[in-house]
């Protein structure tokens, strides 16, 4: 029989903290973070369909042990990033009467309150949309997006952290959530092709090495008439700059194995998009030292391929 308050071992929960308290904080600049976080209440431990409590607090504790590694790491651990070796979760997980922390903690709310409230580029309700979430992580903005209503497609190139968000989307029997395992540079088939009519591209452009060519990939993913909507980290500067910045998870800079490559200022972001065949449809805006911004796919565009990693990319 489950306890009021279990401990899973090794793993103490932290206190879930008082919505009141949330909105207070939020609801001035995000009227909607109210919202969407009631949104997220619906994946709690009485919600479960496919899975019995006790067996879902077990494979949670299982996924979070620091010995879990990921399967598809080849090459010397000594270049990869603790984030691919070890479990990371993505965004804080309120299970009703547990809470999993996440190193994004409700990033993840904000996130789409933002796109909602500051920049005015999607609504509340998301049904009929389909959506190809991108690098879904742990799978928080992925559940929140299908529980706004969307159709979502969500890819995570990280093997263990797409087999949560899938197990996730499993337990809680979200029919409207597909997860794959896949990367973003693999998403060229036909299939992915002219298929959505948003996408969420957050928090993970100044992850990649190649990020002109995603951009691309993404352009193509959308049909005529599709969104974009970006988030990045960035720093503010005037002129149209894009710094090489590698960091470790204490903060430190070029540490040889990297995990951030690339931050755009604003205007280099912008320019960027718009090389690639986008119009902006909402400003980039710098919010906490990350860049949000929706660019419109109007129509498919040729781009220039000079020096392009792919010539033949579509």
């Amino acid at each position: 029989m489950l306890k009021e308050n279990p401990t899973l071992q090794g793993i103490a929960p932290i206190p879930v903290p008082s919505i009141v308290d949330e909105q207070v904080i939020s609801s001035k600049t995000l009227p909607s973070y109210s919202y969407l976080h009631e949104l997220m209440k619906r994946y709690q431990l009485k919600d479960l369909v496919n899975v019995e409590a006790d067996s879902f607090m077990q494979s949670i504790q299982e996924l979070h042990s620091p010995s879990e590694t990921a399967t598809n790491i080849t090459d010397d651990d000594k270049v990869q990033h603790p984030m691919a070796k070890q479990f990371h979760w993505g965004h804080r997980h309120n299970f009703g009467e547990f809470s999993m922390p996440g190193r994004m903690g409700n990033h993840h709310i904000a996130l789409l309150a933002t796109f909602i409230d500051h920049l005015g580029a999607i609504d509340q309700s998301l049904k009929g949309k389909r959506i190809l979430d991108i690098g879904c992580w742990t799978g928080g903005t992925s559940l929140l997006l299908a529980a706004m209503g969307a159709e979502v497609v969500a890819i995570e190139e990280i093997e263990h952290y797409a087999k949560t968000a899938e197990y996730l989307a499993k337990a809680f029997d979200v029919r409207n959530l597909t997860v794959l395992h896949k990367s973003l540079y693999d998403c060229t088939e036909d299939e992915m092709q002219d298929s959505f009519d948003l996408v969420l591209f957050a928090g993970v452009l100044h992850h990649l090495s190649d990020p002109k060519l995603a951009l691309r990939i993404v352009f193509n993913s959308l049909h005529d008439g599709g969104l974009c909507l970006l988030e990045t980290l960035s720093f503010d500067h005037d002129k149209r700059i894009l710094a090489r910045r590698a960091l470790d998870t204490a903060g430190n800079s070029d540490e040889p194995w990297g995990w951030n490559w690339f931050l755009f200022t604003a205007s280099t972001l912008t320019k960027v998009l718009q090389d690639i065949g986008y119009e902006i449809d909402h400003p980039c805006s710098i919010i906490d030292g990350r860049t949000y911004v929706a660019a419109r796919r109007k129509q498919h565009v040729a781009m220039q391929r000079s020096g392009l990693s792919v010539s033949n990319i579509r």
